[in-house]
């Protein structure tokens, strides 16, 4: 019985682990795409999404059937609940590299030579975040999933400066809004990436400890009200 258990926690660790590549591959593929204005890039990019959806679906029907079938208590039960929680988190990731897809798409038509700032380096950031959280999650490594929820300050910091590039382009050259309106919204993808990242990194700490860090729900709140 318990071997079975250890050789199906590997399996969904590795499908959560391929989840992240994926994720992280299509993100840096549209933030390319974006700066580069490539609309075809940007397409393939949104097309590219079905695995990782398709993954999500078979992590969570894998921790459910061994919740039904081997009955985990203590930590194996809170690793299968976060693990399932963690599969959601990855694809929503896929969402928001679907997201800076659309913005490069958008962009490209609006056929206006825009300054992307920092987007280039908010995207590594977030991808080295997400990376770092995901062999946190695998590995269980707390304190390296205590770094990644430290880092998500630095991210923050970075959003608020793109803002403020932004705005003042816009309010120069109103030709640029409606380029800066999208390079925004790719901006505030990446960010949102790198919040669920650390919602991954704190279930670490769930998996360690039993309880979550207190404003897990502020990351999860901040959907509703931001996006």
């Amino acid at each position: 019985m318990r071997m079975h258990f250890t050789q199906a926690l590997s399996r969904i660790r590795d499908n959560i682990k391929m989840m992240e590549i994926q994720v992280s591959q299509a993100t840096a593929r549209a933030v390319t795409a974006l700066i580069n204005r490539d609309f075809q890039e940007a397409r393939e990019v949104k097309r590219g999404d079905r695995s990782t959806d398709q993954l999500r679906y078979d992590v969570e029907t894998e921790c459910i059937t061994l919740m039904a079938t081997q009955q985990p208590v203590a930590r194996d039960l809170r690793e299968l609940a976060a693990t399932a929680l963690v599969a959601v988190e990855l694809e929503r990731c896929g969402d928001y590299a679907k997201g800076v897809a659309k913005a490069a798409r958008r962009i490209s038509r609006a056929n206006v030579v825009i300054n992307t700032y920092n987007i280039n380096q908010m995207d590594a950031l977030a991808r080295d975040m997400l990376n770092r959280s995901v062999n946190a999650f695998v590995t269980v490594n707390s304190a390296e999933a205590r770094q990644v929820i430290e880092d998500d300050n630095r991210l923050d910091r970075m959003y608020d400066e793109l803002l403020s590039l932004v705005v003042t382009d816009m309010t120069a050259e109103a030709m640029h809004i409606e380029g800066g309106t999208w390079l925004l919204y790719a901006g505030h993808c990446l960010e949102r990436l790198a919040d669920r990242a650390t919602n991954i990194a704190e279930r670490v700490l769930f998996i360690e400890t039993g309880t979550l860090p207190g404003d897990l729900n502020v990351h999860a709140a901040g959907e509703v009200r931001r996006l």
